[in-house]
């Protein structure tokens, strides 16, 4: 046998164990790669499913916050209209709102008043009023639109009655499920309803959409809520089937890939290892005896490197100066890549579906405060409003009694004062904060002297609190700011209140006033109950109080500190709170940017003389008993009080009678308080005639129409009874200055 024969032998001995082991590792990779292509499709069927599924529950929540609208429980179903407009998660849906007959009130598609069609489901809407649970349908044939569509249906009921609050989409809407996430052009992704029929497609959609799916697919999912079955596509081409159910809608989403995409990558492999193997045979064979060795130490780097992408590891590089085998040992370091990048496709994928659970869990712990907040600050407004109003209906029993003596008389008209001024104060503070939050209100800035205004705050509270008997004292220098005095005077009220609120009937309360830099700082220090770490960061937070005890004995919506730091803000300034602990006091600190002193200060003018009361006074309200008791109040202070019950008498009286002045309520059925003064302005027997406007409206804008429209003076209702006796005693004198400037200026 020739030394040629046996260096042949020699290299296919050497060589031959290499093919051996490069082919099974290679048999390896092929079906690590066939596994690893398979679980990727799932997890893209997955990721489909879990997006729409974010879909329907985005409609949910924003149908369950619709199901909550004050136009609804109103009956206002205009108003609801254009919420619902606005309510809409994407353009491409719209909002029906079904009464619990199954009638369409209203459809966002249509503008509000089109004659809608009676929805052809009604065994579908009866089915979600019974079981009060969100419910997301089949496809089916939508009654308007007269195409196919899928629903989302929110049962509600509001003041008694019951509804449907749905949120339809056409089946294109879904195809954004899978348009986005870039898959390759040959697989086929389809969508089912629970019925199986076809909800959206990736290929030939307007062709399938609405038809069944696969039997064979339809089969498998009656099994098993998820897997894999192989079967000819309707295309005729042999594809894998990687399928999901979602355990929230119940619908299914499907991926359908070519066998021959999952098998190309891996034959390839395998073709290129058998070539690298044969050409190394007939390179090895013709020089066996120059590169045995290297050879040989080749075949044990491929050895190795084939052992390590067995175990997971990414092979090391070699180059052994044979193309072949260098070819070997570029495709099991290509196949080490990709598994490295499958691993970290998949590890990005379980990474963003931990993201979405994490955002959707948060977003339900959100929902659940807001709710919580809400149920609490319901609770505590009944209480507030339930405690004064007990008392005055008591005291009211007090006054009808026969036999209540003048002291009982007396306390019981001072408990109807004091807890009527105590509801005003209630409602003017919610009115305040919406109006702030919203930013509704305009500054009125003027200088104010700050030690000045806590002086006239303390003095204020003083006087409506004779009992209190906190030990209070007032240090600092005098500092200037630039400030609404009203609302000032609300923030320091907001913290003088709380104070003396937490702090013991003998406690020691202090405030100082100074500078700091550029600002003026005012400081409220009270040696009461504290705050507890936990509750300091939140405790300008709308509603947040100390105090949460079933009792309540300290009171309050839990809304002055949020007011108090909106209207800081409000003035360009902030606001913090200090607490050591429970037991330890607390302080807050506000900053408002300082401004200088005014360079003089004008002497006060002497109050104008009040005018000669007047005898005759007209009162046009629409409301019974706050027309009666202003009445008997006009009545018992010297007047003599005209009532009319709207607005048309109410200038029919104005005309006949010739009252001193008017009292006019704005809200008036037919013709409204505006108009009445427009047109007693416009009559010459009542152009001169003093109006004032009483109304349950008070914001600025009102204000300003108010007085566009011809009226003297607008109070806000409840007013209190000297309130309103000054404003008739003025109302003349101002109107007449005003004429005799008018006249002197033209």
């Amino acid at each position: 046998m020739k030394v040629r024969t046996h260096l042949a032998l020699m290299a296919a001995a050497i060589v031959l164990p290499m093919v051996v082991l490069s082919a099974v590792a290679l048999g390896v990779l092929l079906n690590a790669e066939r596994g690893a292509a398979r679980r990727s499709v799932l997890e893209t069927t997955r990721l489909i499913s879990l997006a729409v599924d974010q879909e329907l529950i985005a409609a949910q929540s924003a149908l369950r916050v619709l199901g909550s609208s004050a136009y609804l429980a109103s009956g206002d179903l205009a108003g609801f209209y254009q919420q619902a407009v606005r309510g809409r998660t994407k353009e491409a849906s719209w909002i029906i709102l079904y009464d619990s007959e199954g009638r369409q009130l209203l459809n966002t598609l249509y503008p509000i008043g089109t004659p809608l069609p009676r929805s052809g489901d009604t065994a579908r809407l009866s089915e979600v009023m019974r079981s009060g649970k969100t419910a997301f349908s089949n496809l089916f044939v939508g009654a308007a639109v007269k195409g196919l569509v899928v629903t989302v249906d929110e049962p509600v009921e509001s003041s008694g009655r019951r509804y449907v609050v749905s949120q339809a989409f056409f089946p294109a809407y879904f195809d954004r499920a899978f348009t986005q996430l870039g898959m390759p052009s040959d697989w086929i992704v389809g969508i089912f309803d629970r019925n199986h029929l076809t909800i959206a497609r990736s290929h030939r959609a307007a062709e399938f959409v609405g038809k069944p799916g696969a039997p064979i697919v339809r089969e498998a999912l009656k099994t098993s809520p998820e897997g894999f079955s192989r079967h000819p596509s309707r295309e005729g081409i042999d594809v894998l089937d990687a399928y999901t159910r979602s355990p929230i809608s119940g619908w299914a989403v499907a991926i359908g890939v070519p066998m021959s995409s999952l098998e190309g990558s891996a034959r390839h492999a395998v073709l290129v290892a058998a070539l690298g193997a044969v050409g190394t045979l007939a390179v090895a064979t013709g020089i066996a005896f120059l590169i045995g060795r290297r050879l040989n130490a080749s075949i044990a780097q491929a050895a190795t490197s084939a052992i390590a992408l067995g175990r997971g590891q990414m092979p090391p590089i070699h180059r052994s100066g044979v193309d072949e085998i260098d070819r070997v040992h570029a495709a099991l370091a290509e196949a080490g890549l990709n598994l490295a990048s499958e691993k970290e496709a998949r590890s990005l994928v379980e990474a963003e579906r931990a993201e979405l659970l994490a955002r959707e869990h948060a977003a339900r712990q959100a929902a659940e405060a807001q709710n919580r907040a809400k149920d609490e600050f319901l609770a505590m407004l009944g209480h507030e409003l339930r405690n004064p109003l007990s008392a005055i209906s008591g005291a009211s029993s007090v006054l009808e009694g026969r036999n209540a003596d003048d002291e009982a008389v007396a306390q019981a008209r001072e408990v109807i004062r004091r807890q009527t001024r105590h509801l005003s104060h209630v409602v003017d503070d919610l009115l305040d904060l919406s109006r702030v939050m919203t930013g509704k209100i305009a500054l009125d800035r003027k200088p104010i002297e700050l030690g000045q205004a806590v002086r006239h705050c303390l003095a204020t509270l003083r006087a409506a609190s004779p009992e209190d008997h906190h030990q209070v004292t007032i240090g600092g220098e005098p500092v200037w700011v630039s400030a609404d005095a009203t609302r000032l005077d609300q923030v320091i009220t907001n913290l003088l209140t709380n104070a003396f609120k937490y702090t013991p009937a003998d406690g020691r309360v202090e405030i100082e006033t100074g500078t700091d830099g550029a600002d003026a700082v005012l400081t409220v220090r009270d040696h009461g109950v504290g705050i507890s770490p936990r509750l300091l960061p939140q405790i300008f937070e709308v509603f947040v109080q100390g105090d949460a005890s079933i009792d309540r004995a300290r009171g309050g919506l839990g809304i002055g500190l949020a007011l108090v730091r909106q209207l800081v803000v409000l003035h360009g300034g902030s606001v913090i709170a200090a607490s050591d602990g429970p037991g330890r006091g607390s302080a807050f600190t506000v900053r408002i940017p300082l401004a200088p002193a005014p360079a003089d200060e004008r002497p006060a003018q002497p109050a104008a003389s009040r005018p000669v009361e007047r005898r005759r006074v007209l009162l046009v309200d629409d409301h019974d008993d706050s027309r009666n008791m202003l009445s008997l109040m006009l009545r018992f202070s010297g007047y003599e009080p005209l009532e009319a019950r709207d607005g048309p008498e109410g200038l029919r009286m104005a005309l006949q009678e010739k009252p001193d002045i008017a009292v006019i309520d704005i809200g008036l059925p037919g013709t409204d308080g505006y108009e009445v003064a427009r047109r007693l302005r416009a009559e010459p027997a009542t152009r001169a005639l003093p109006l004032i406007a009483l109304t349950g409206y008070g914001q600025n804008e009102d204000r300003r129409r108010a007085l566009e429209a011809g009226f003297d003076l607008h109070l806000v209702k409840p007013v209190e009874a000297a309130q309103l006796l000054e404003a008739i005693a003025t109302a003349g004198v101002e109107r007449r200055g005003n004429e005799d400037e008018g006249r002197s200026s033209a």
